[in-house]
C-alpha cells in the first residue's frame, strides 16, 4: 500500500488564520512563534479529535453504522500509535476509511481518540493534516448539509485550531522550565482560583469549536483570554436612568455597585457632578466592547450625553469564560460578566436582557428555597449570587435594533468566591481538574486524589478513587437534584460554571454553583411552590413548560459532562477496567437514596416515578454539540440516545 504524505512532521499550507496567527507572534516574540509551529499539528489534532469523538457518538452520517472497533495489529499498514485499538468509520460516497486511536470507552457511548489520524483513500494512506478533511467527508455523505451553516462551522473550527495552537503554545513556552504538577502550581499561587482559570489552555473537552475567537485578531484574542493571565482594565460608563432597565438584590442598584467599588463615586461625581450624578446609572464595560462597539452602535447616546465615560479603571482578569473577569486577590470586588461581540463556542456573547434582569430574581428563590428547606442543610454544596445587572434600553428604538443594542451593553455583578470559601480551602474551576501540560501529565484530578489516598492511609489508589469521588459527587446529587426534583429548577452545573474548594487532604470541602442564564425551570411546578415569575423579563427563555427539556439540562450539565468528565479522566489514571462502572454504579445508588429522601418531603409521588423512569433507564438523552451546528439548530438543543450507566430495574 503506497503512502501520499509519509513524512508526518509536514505541515500543509497555514489556513488565513494559522498565518495571521504566525505572522503577530513572530512580530512579538521569535521564540513563542518558533513554539506555534511545533503545536500547531498538535492543535489541528485536538480539534479533529473533538470532531471524531462527535461524529460517532452522535451517529452523524450514520457512522455508527458504518464504523467499528479494531485492533491495531490487525491492520495490513504500519500505523504510528501506541494505543492498541482503532476506531475505523467508513464513508461510503467518499470512499474514504478513517483509522483514529482509541484512548478510552466509556460511559454514555464515548470513545475517546487521539491523533495521528489517517484516512484509506484507494488503498493509499494518508495522514488528516486539518480537521476540515474530516469535515469534508461529513459533507459528501450528507450533502444536504453543505449549506451556510456548514460553511460558517468550517470557518469555527479553523478560527478555532489557530487560537488553539496560540494557546498550545504559550502554555508550552510560558512551562518550558516547569516540572511540577498542575495542581501544586495552581495551589502555591497568590490566587489559586484565578490561576486555575488560567490553567485550562484547550477550553471546551468535547466541542470542535473550543477556542472560537472570531471577532478578534490574534493580539487581541491575546491580550483578552485567560490563559495568557494579562490584566485588563474595564470600562466605566454612567448611562442615563431612562435607557437603562436594572435589578438588585436588595438595596438601591447605585448604592450597591458604589458600595463594591472603592473610589467608584466619586470619578462619577468628578464627571457629571454631584447635581447630576443621580440620573445616572453606572456600569461596566469590557474594554474590547468599549473600543470597538461603543463608539460605532452608540454614537447618539455619547454625543448626547446619555452615556458618558468615567475616568475610572480596575484591573480585571479573564476567567475561563471569557466574559466573565475578576480581580486577582486580595481585591474581593465582584466578578463580572460582561457582553462582548465576539463568536465563542457557538454563539456570540453578548448579554441577553432575561440574564442582566433574572440573576437577582433567580438569587432571592434560590436563597430562599436553601433557607426554607431542610434538604439543603448540611450539604457540601451552595449557589453564589448575583447581585446586580443593568442592561441598556432605549424605548425610542426600533424593534429590528432594540434587542441587539440591549444586549451588546449589559453588567452582571456576582459575589467574589473568596466571600465565601473557608480560608484554608483552596477554589478552583473544576475544569481545571482534568488539565495537564507538557512537562507534567498528572491532572490536579489524579493529585488530590493521591494526597486523599495519602491522608487517609487507602488499601490501594482504586479505594480512594472511589472514597473520594462518593463525596465529590454527593455534594453535586444534594443540591443539583433536589432542585430539579422539587422546585423544577435545572441548574447548568457543568465544569465551567461550578467552583469546586479542597481541603488540604484533598477532599471537597464544597462546591459552588454559579451562572443562571443558561439555567431551565419547569415554571408552572415553580409557581405551585410558591415561587412567583411575574417579575421575570418578558423575554425569559429559562422559563418553559417542556419537562424533558429541564430534566435534559440538569442530567446534561451536571451528570454527563461534570461528573462524567471527572470520571472519564479517573479512569484513565488506573489500570483497573471496571472502576469507571464501579463509580458509575455507586452514583446510581446516591441519586436513588436522594429521591427517597426527597420524596418523604413531597406530597407528589407521581412526579419522582417519572424521574425515576427517565434517570434510571437503559438509554438517555444526549446532547449533539456538532450536529446541533451543522443543522444551524444553536437555539435548540439536539439529543440522541446513548447507553446510560446508571441504569438499574425498577
Amino acid at each position: 500500500m503506497n503512502s501520499k504524505r509519509n513524512n508526518h512532521n509536514l505541515i500543509k499550507n497555514l489556513t488565513i488564520d494559522e498565518k495571521h496567527a504566525f505572522e503577530h507572534l513572530s512580530s512579538i516574540d521569535n521564540e513563542w512563534a518558533d513554539y506555534f509551529n511545533t503545536m500547531l499539528l498538535v492543535s489541528r489534532d485536538k480539534v479533529s479529535q473533538r470532531l471524531i469523538t462527535s461524529l460517532h457518538r452522535e451517529n452523524l452520517v450514520y457512522s455508527r453504522a458504518h464504523s467499528e472497533i479494531i485492533t491495531t495489529q490487525s491492520l495490513h499498514f504500519p500505523f504510528e500509535t501506541e494505543q492498541k485499538k482503532l476506531l475505523k468509520i467508513q464513508f461510503p460516497k467518499s470512499q474514504k476509511t478513517l483509522f483514529a486511536p482509541i484512548t478510552g470507552e466509556h460511559a454514555f457511548d464515548r470513545i475517546d481518540v487521539e491523533g495521528p489520524f489517517y484516512f484509506e483513500d484507494k488503498n493509499e494512506i494518508e495522514r488528516i493534516y486539518h480537521p476540515d478533511e474530516i469535515l469534508s467527508c461529513i459533507l459528501t455523505e450528507a450533502p444536504e448539509l453543505n449549506n451556510e451553516a456548514s460553511a460558517q462551522f468550517s470557518s469555527d473550527i479553523n478560527n478555532s485550531v489557530a487560537n488553539m495552537a496560540i494557546a498550545l503554545s504559550f502554555q508550552a513556552y510560558a512551562l518550558a522550565n516547569e516540572y511540577a504538577p498542575l495542581w501544586q502550581l495552581i495551589a502555591n499561587d497568590t490566587d489559586s482560583y484565578l490561576r486555575s482559570e488560567q490553567a485550562v489552555v484547550e477550553g471546551h473537552p468535547l466541542h470542535p469549536g473550543a477556542k472560537l475567537r472570531k471577532g478578534m485578531t490574534p493580539k487581541t484574542a491575546i491580550d483578552y483570554s485567560s490563559e495568557f493571565g494579562h490584566a485588563i482594565g474595564m470600562k466605566f460608563i454612567l448611562i442615563q436612568k431612562d435607557i437603562a432597565k436594572v435589578k438588585s438584590l436588595s438595596q438601591d442598584y447605585n448604592e450597591l455597585i458604589y458600595a463594591l467599588f472603592e473610589g467608584l463615586y466619586d470619578a462619577g461625581v468628578n464627571t457629571v457632578g454631584i447635581e447630576e450624578i443621580q440620573q445616572y446609572y453606572v456600569m461596566v464595560v469590557h474594554p474590547w466592547q468599549y473600543n470597538e462597539i461603543l463608539g460605532k452602535d452608540y454614537d447618539n447616546e455619547l454625543q448626547s450625553n446619555q452615556i458618558i465615560p468615567i475616568d475610572y479603571q480596575l484591573d480585571y482578569y479573564a476567567g475561563l469564560s471569557f466574559r466573565t473577569l475578576m480581580p486577582k486577590k486580595p481585591v474581593t470586588s465582584p466578578h463580572i460578566k460582561l457582553s462582548t461581540n465576539v463568536h465563542i463556542t457557538g454563539e456570540i456573547r453578548t448579554l441577553s436582557e432575561q440574564t442582566t434582569i433574572n440573576g437577582p430574581l433567580m438569587t432571592n428563590i434560590l436563597n430562599d428555597i436553601k433557607y426554607q428547606d431542610l434538604l439543603f442543610q448540611q450539604i457540601n454544596a451552595d449557589t453564589i449570587d448575583e447581585v446586580a445587572g443593568i442592561h441598556f434600553y432605549n424605548s425610542d428604538d426600533s424593534d429590528e435594533i432594540q434587542t441587539t443594542r440591549s444586549e451588546q451593553l449589559g453588567t452582571l455583578f456576582r459575589t467574589n468566591i473568596y466571600e465565601l470559601v473557608q480560608q484554608n480551602a483552596t477554589p478552583v474551576i473544576p475544569s481545571s481538574l482534568v488539565a495537564n501540560y507538557p512537562n507534567n501529565q498528572e491532572t490536579p484530578l489524579t493529585t488530590l486524589i493521591r494526597t486523599y489516598e495519602a491522608a487517609h492511609h487507602f488499601d490501594s489508589y482504586e479505594k480512594a478513587c472511589i472514597a473520594w469521588f462518593e463525596r465529590y459527587s454527593q455534594a453535586m446529587i444534594d443540591i443539583a437534584l433536589p432542585l430539579y426534583v422539587k422546585y423544577g429548577i435545572a441548574l447548568e452545573a457543568h465544569l465551567q460554571n461550578t467552583i469546586a474548594a479542597f481541603n488540604k487532604d484533598g477532599s471537597l470541602n464544597k462546591l459552588y454553583i454559579r451562572d443562571f442564564e443558561g439555567l431551565r425551570i419547569e415554571e408552572a411546578y415553580l409557581n405551585e411552590m410558591g415561587y412567583s415569575t411575574n417579575e421575570f423579563h418578558e423575554k425569559s427563555l429559562i422559563l418553559t413548560d417542556q419537562a424533558q427539556t429541564v430534566f435534559n439540562k440538569v442530567f446534561y450539565s451536571s451528570i454527563q459532562n461534570h461528573l462524567g468528565e471527572l470520571i472519564v479522566n479517573i479512569a484513565k489514571s488506573s489500570t483497573t477496567l471496571d472502576l469507571e462502572q464501579t463509580i458509575w454504579s455507586l452514583i446510581s445508588d446516591n441519586l436513588n437514596q436522594k429521591l427517597i429522601e426527597i420524596a418523604q418531603t413531597m406530597e407528589n409521588p407521581q412526579r419522582i416515578s417519572q424521574i425515576r423512569s427517565i434517570l434510571f433507564a437503559p438509554k438517555i438523552d444526549y446532547k449533539c454539540v456538532t450536529t446541533m451546528r451543522l443543522e444551524d439548530e444553536a437555539d435548540y438543543y439536539t439529543y440522541i440516545q446513548v447507553s446510560n450507566p446508571l441504569y438499574r430495574k425498577q
